[in-house]
């Protein structure tokens, strides 16, 4: 008797190759379905899908999704400037939600009775697989392999290597996801918090002594808050899917590792409650993120900034613990995406050696010198109010700051 219906996020890693594997043992009927979200090129969607057919699958589904996780969850990210703890640009986070999406509706069409995927307990994945799955299809059952049977990458190497199915030491020991925001890079030194991954562990980032000595100057145009267009350095045909700023984000990807820009570890608390760490590689995030908030920093108010730096904080935090659904995020979503109609310029940045520098940036829209005769440069004066006028705004000022010190001290006695 024929098993279940199930379909399998299939990246072709040792988890979900493991997991195919082991459903294909039990005798359940798996279509496995991968998410491209920029992670892979034709050679390598072809390799996924010979190893899925390899292990068993009885069917496989590619899902190009570039064009709607820049349109949807790059945008945001960019818009709230949201870097997770202030470090990571939650890479695996938000194409998380999208592939879970996506892996679901296959399910659905195809009349699945099951959804698996190949995360661990440990960290946020599983979360948000399962709570995009049950919103979407409450009716599907859930396999989380990997999740309910706890077991090691050494042992899974071992399952499939007896199979007769290769697998590289490298994958063996660290796992690796892959997409248009960036790579993360999970296992051996990240299961403790004292050590550094190895060289070999970072896939695509040169280390800072094998950077250019030599800086590289870029121009970056935004038009209402998203990149268009890259000036000093080539954009890569191959990458192209029409849509200029997915195409900047993956030059920036490419010209950042060269220059070691972009690499960094990140520790947090995860959604199940404890602390987890993990390597990570954003080189077009961390670039587009410094100029967009260079660019805001002359163009917003000081509350626009104030406010847009908490919402955009909670939102991304929302977004990275799996809570897709909420409606808060569309309310908060509003907001961001009001604030940058007036987002629009260039800016200059120069590469080096790791370090991304915003060297100056224009807009149409500049607070600091808008060009409208209203003699608001910031510098020794303003024709926009006398010295007087100055001396007697900076009194009334310092008013608060009196009637408070003179009230006195109430701890003091």
């Amino acid at each position: 008797m024929p098993g279940r219906d199930v379909v399998l996020a299939f990246s072709g890693g040792l988890d979900t190759s493991y997991g195919l594997a082991v459903l294909v043992d039990r005798g359940e009927q798996v279509t496995t379905v991968t998410v491209n979200t920029g992670g892979f090129d034709e050679a390598q969607l072809a390799e996924i899908e010979l190893r899925s057919r390899a292990l068993g699958a009885v069917a496989h589904v590619v899902v190009d999704g570039r064009a709607r996780l820049y349109q949807e969850f790059v945008s945001d990210i960019l818009a709230a400037n949201y870097l997770r703890n202030g470090v990571y640009p939650s890479c695996v986070g938000v194409e998380r939600m999208l592939q879970a999406e996506e892996v679901t509706r296959v399910a659905l069409e195809r009349g699945a009775e099951a959804i698996a995927h190949g995360s661990t307990g440990a960290g946020n994945d599983h979360v948000r697989f399962d709570a995009v799955t049950t919103a979407m299809a409450p009716h599907l059952q859930i396999v989380g392999l990997i999740r309910d049977e706890s077991h090691t990458r050494e042992e899974e190497r071992d399952f499939l290597r007896e199979r007769g199915h290769p697998v590289s030491e490298i994958t063996a020991e660290y796992s690796f996801n892959v997409g248009i925001l960036g790579t993360t890079i999970g296992g051996g030194e990240t299961y403790g918090s004292w050590d550094y991954l190895p060289e070999a562990a970072w896939p695509t980032t040169r280390a800072i002594v094998d950077a250019p000595d030599e800086p590289l100057e870029l121009q970056l145009h935004f038009e209402r808050g998203l990149p268009t267009a890259l000036q000093g350095a080539e954009i890569p045909a191959d990458v192209s899917i029409g849509m200029p700023g997915y195409d900047v984000l993956a030059a920036l990807n490419r010209i950042g590792a060269v220059h070691g820009v972009g690499r960094g570890i990140h520790t947090g608390q995860t959604i199940m409650g404890i602390v987890g760490r993990l390597g990570f590689e954003a080189p077009g995030m961390m670039i587009l993120i410094a100029a967009h908030r260079e660019l805001e920093r002359l163009v917003l108010t000081g509350a626009q900034q104030t406010l847009k730096a908490s919402l955009g904080t909670t939102f991304g935090d929302m977004l990275h613990e799996g809570r897709y659904y909420d409606p808060l995020l569309d309310d908060i979503r509003a907001l961001l995406h009001s604030s940058q109609r007036r987002v629009t310029g260039d800016v200059r940045v120069r590469l080096h050696k790791g370090n991304i520098i915003a060297l100056g940036c224009a807009s149409p829209y500049s607070l600091l010198d808008a060009g409208r005769g209203l003699g608001s440069t910031y510098g020794h004066g303003s024709s926009l109010w006398t010295g007087s006028q100055a001396r007697a705004f900076a009194h009334i000022y310092a008013t608060a700051g009196l009637l408070a010190r003179s009230a006195g001290d109430p701890a003091a006695g």
